[in-house]
């Protein structure tokens, strides 16, 4: 199940489209195979959430996606960013892509990308980008 919550008021924030659009792309991509897992180990008692929001702030816009998934453990979470740390088995994932959307996201916008996970809950990405 999808859902979305769009701030109204978001307005435009000045970017490099085709680099956002790929930090989406892999957001969406990975919280589409964790809820892929999740299913295949609980069965049909289980209900896939993606749910992603816009939110305007004073400097800057967020942009969350959250799955119920499998969750981080807490040392997931601290390699997540590092290129070449992967969760996925050998040969399904490179372990670039959360390290390059993290540099697309800091370096190349000024923005920031944060993850906050409950094992066995949840995992929520947080992009945000300053408004100019």
């Amino acid at each position: 199940m999808l859902t979305t919550d769009f701030d109204p008021h978001l307005g435009l924030v000045k970017v490099v489209s085709s680099d956002i659009r790929r930090v989406l792309i892999n957001l969406f991509t990975n919280a589409l195979y964790a809820l892929a897992q999740r299913k295949h180990q609980l069965g049909s008692d289980y209900t896939p959430q993606l749910r992603v929001v816009t939110k305007r702030r004073a400097k800057y816009i967020e942009i969350r996606v959250r799955d119920n998934g499998p969750g981080m453990s807490p040392e997931v979470q601290q390699k997540v960013f590092q290129p070449f740390f992967t969760t996925k088995p050998p040969g399904e994932g490179t372990g670039l892509g959360l390290s390059l959307s993290h540099d697309i996201v800091a370096t190349g916008h000024g923005g920031t990308l944060t993850v906050a996970s409950e094992e066995g809950k949840y995992a929520e990405f947080c992009l945000a980008l300053p408004v100019k």
